[in-house]
């Protein structure tokens, strides 16, 4: 039996619904389309179980016609059922179906206005970001943007003195989400405002998908003093499988093994998961593995290297899971 075969897979990061619209091709993931990393007969021989995708950013409107797509198509196809915690989850893999949870990437969209936040969670959101990398005020949630791209330790250092953290909506927004038990995604933010949430969260919390920034100097990439911090406020990181995050120059799937590993250490076995990124890294670069089916090497390769069958399962669900409501 394939490892995958024995686990509940939970993928904590995809664009494919949004890529779709953005491409104008039909908004559902049944169909089997090469053009992307992720459908359901390469879910299915991949032995994912549970997406997280991504519908919407930064325009409300798109957003409402991504989160209508995905109700849709949970509606319309008996595989896939949408989720909203812990416990549909895991009956809808006991019955062989998809589940289907919503994320966004910021919360540009709702123009500082906390009730689009709460109607958004109504709507079926159970993880939201605090920004998509924007900033210079109103009505993005940090002041300063964050940067992307390959930075020397020092050079980091220096441009988080000259950033600025999170603004006031954000607080609020961290509030809410708490009193929601929404977890907050710290993907994308600058590295000043990831330490003003890390001060102020008191609700779930992760990184949805990013490395490991002491085995590849993106800014996307987790320090170890920040990944220590996370996981101390019980938080996960999901490591990405976007090449540019591996490794500067010889990314391949060791390496991506690397990150789990490295992070495995520094955080502990309770903070680990994954967030491929699968349909939102650039056409130009193939992720590693090159789409979802082949999601099991990352398990083989992982067990070669030691990981015990308990810390993959955490790996492959437990721990996002233990972030959404039972």
């Amino acid at each position: 039996m394939r490892l995958v075969d024995s686990m509940l897979v939970l993928d904590g990061h995809s664009d494919s619904l949004i890529r779709r619209r953005n491409d104008g091709q039909p908004l559902e993931l049944v169909s089997a389309n090469p053009l992307y990393h992720v459908d359901l007969p390469r879910l299915r021989q991949g032995g994912v179980d549970c997406l997280f995708c991504m519908v919407g950013d930064s325009d409300l409107g798109v957003s409402l016609e991504l989160i209508d797509a995905a109700h849709q198509m949970c509606s319309n196809y008996e595989e896939l059922t949408l989720c909203t915690d812990a416990l549909s989850i895991r009956e809808a893999h006991a019955t062989g179906k998809l589940a289907i949870v919503l994320s966004i990437e910021s919360q540009k969209m709702f123009d500082e206005r906390i009730e689009h936040l709460r109607n958004w969670y109504r709507l079926g959101i159970r993880m939201a970001s605090l920004t998509h990398g924007g900033g210079l005020g109103k009505p993005e949630l940090q002041f300063t943007p964050a940067y992307f791209g390959y930075l020397s330790a020092s050079e980091r250092e220096t441009l988080r003195r000259r950033s600025a953290g999170l603004t006031p909506f954000a607080h609020e927004a961290l509030l809410e989400l708490s009193r929601l038990h929404v977890p907050v995604d710290l993907s994308h933010c600058n590295d000043a405002a990831f330490w003003d949430a890390i001060e102020h969260a008191t609700g779930p919390i992760c990184y949805s998908h990013g490395g490991c920034y002491a085995l590849c100097p993106h800014s996307r990439g987790l320090t170890d003093e920040m990944m220590r911090a996370l996981a101390a406020k019980g938080g996960v990181m999901g490591i990405a499988f976007y090449r540019g995050f591996i490794h500067a120059e010889n990314p391949t799937l060791e390496k991506l093994i690397d990150h789990f590993i490295h992070a495995l250490e520094v955080m502990g076995e309770d903070h680990v998961g994954l967030g491929s990124d699968y349909d939102g890294v650039p056409r130009w670069s193939d992720p590693i593995p090159p789409d979802v089916s082949m999601l099991e090497n990352v398990f083989q390769a992982l067990s070669a290297r030691g990981v015990k069958r308990l810390e993959m399962e955490k790996i492959a669900s437990e721990n996002f899971l233990r972030l959404l409501p039972t």
